[in-house]
């Protein structure tokens, strides 16, 4: 977690440099990563077991070599970068879904950056991130009033020699957006029934109701 939220703040300062259109300067963005990474060692004083050089040396090469490889041309102006947004779900008696926006790119493309430690399978991939992506899918148009171009995963993987994994998906279906809408319902009526069901899972690291999770019985 530590490493994914350096990383994605560098890539966060790096979209917006390009939406400025300011000059590349890797040097810039290696002092923004030590910053960033010693701010937030400072906040959560991990023990690292000797490990922290080789996590910080891993997310470094895995930042450099998206720099070099990134399918982002030189001149391509985002759209918008880490934008927030809101969609009014209330005709699907819902209520609003709120989101973040890593990156949209020329002509409407929804990118998702994720800094892996291995090769992700595509299969699973595109499994376990539909709801986050059909989400984006719904709260774009509702801020455009336009269909997404695409979704896009780019994603940083922190292996030895590092890799970048491009997942480009079509659009979002109706199909996929009443599928969310009906998991939407679904949760929502789980919650005014206190239906609370602990799962627990890697997710739990940065759950802000992880204390009254585990009092639940």
């Amino acid at each position: 977690m530590h490493a994914g939220s350096t990383v994605h703040g560098v890539l966060q300062a790096w979209s917006l440099s390009r939406w400025r259109r300011e000059p590349f300067a890797t040097e810039r963005f290696k002092a923004l990563f030590n910053g960033q990474w010693k701010a937030l060692q400072a906040e959560t004083r991990i023990n690292w077991e000797g490990e922290e050089e080789a996590e910080r040396a891993s997310s470094w090469r895995a930042l450099e070599h998206y720099f070099i490889e990134t399918p982002i041309r030189a001149d391509e102006r985002p759209e918008a970068v880490e934008v927030s947004v809101s969609a009014d779900l209330s005709a699907h008696g819902l209520p609003a879904l709120i989101g973040i926006i890593d990156l949209v790119r020329a002509g409407g493309r929804i990118v998702d950056f994720k800094l892996v430690a291995k090769t992700p399978d595509v299969e699973m991939v595109v499994h376990t991130t539909e709801v986050q992506l059909t989400a984006y899918s719904i709260l774009y148009r509702d801020a455009t009033g336009r269909m997404e171009a695409g979704l896009e995963l780019h994603h940083l993987v922190r292996t030895k020699a590092p890799k970048l994994i491009i997942t480009s998906l079509p659009p979002a279906t109706e199909q996929k957006h009443a599928r969310l809408f009906r998991q939407l319902e679904s949760y929502q009526e789980g919650v005014a029934r206190r239906d609370f069901v602990p799962a627990p899972g890697f997710a739990c690291l940065g759950c802000e109701f992880f204390s009254e999770c585990r009092l639940y019985r």
